[in-house]
């Protein structure tokens, strides 16, 4: 009944960041639910990590379009002293979340679902300490050796240096 009640017992039990996926859950980011969640991990410091991106698959997303990073914008803006990790960097609109990343310096992106030349230009426009190794969850075969592959590959092809890969 009280989100915030819950994710400071769930904190106190050892939590160490917060997971909203609301193209999954339904529920729109301007959700009463979600600001309470919002406050609550802000007050306790907890980052925060958004899924972000469309992607029509009913059976498991209720609504996809809450995964739009544009909608999170209010949040960024609210919650400035909150970092907020953009999962799977907008999947299929990249630049976007990479604008929002420009202009807000407290978000970062990972590196899940992307190509090699998504991941350079992440590491080009908002620099290689905002952008996290990601490769969500072994759902799909060998996503973990697929993503260690992609930031190989930048670094063989001087995209990034070996310094920028080590951070």
């Amino acid at each position: 009944p009280d989100p915030a009640d819950a994710l400071r017992k769930a904190h106190a039990d050892g939590a160490k960041i917060l997971k909203i996926h609301a193209a999954a859950e339904g529920e729109s980011p301007d959700s009463l639910h979600y600001n309470a969640l919002l406050k609550a991990a802000t007050e306790l410091g907890m980052p925060v990590i958004l899924h972000t991106g469309c992607l029509h698959l009913h059976l498991v997303f209720k609504k996809p379009d809450f995964g739009r990073v544009e909608h999170f914008r209010p949040w960024f803006e609210e919650f400035g002293d909150t970092r907020f990790v953009l999962a799977h960097m907008n999947f299929h609109e990249p630049i976007v979340a990479l604008d929002l990343c420009q202009e807000f310096p407290n978000l970062l992106v990972d590196t899940s679902w992307q190509p090699v030349e998504t991941i350079h230009e992440a590491v080009r426009r908002i620099g290689a300490e905002r952008v996290l190794f990601g490769s969500d969850w072994p759902m799909v075969g060998n996503n973990i050796e697929v993503g260690l592959s992609r930031i190989d590959e930048c670094v063989r092809m001087d995209w990034i240096t070996e310094e920028q890969d080590a951070l």
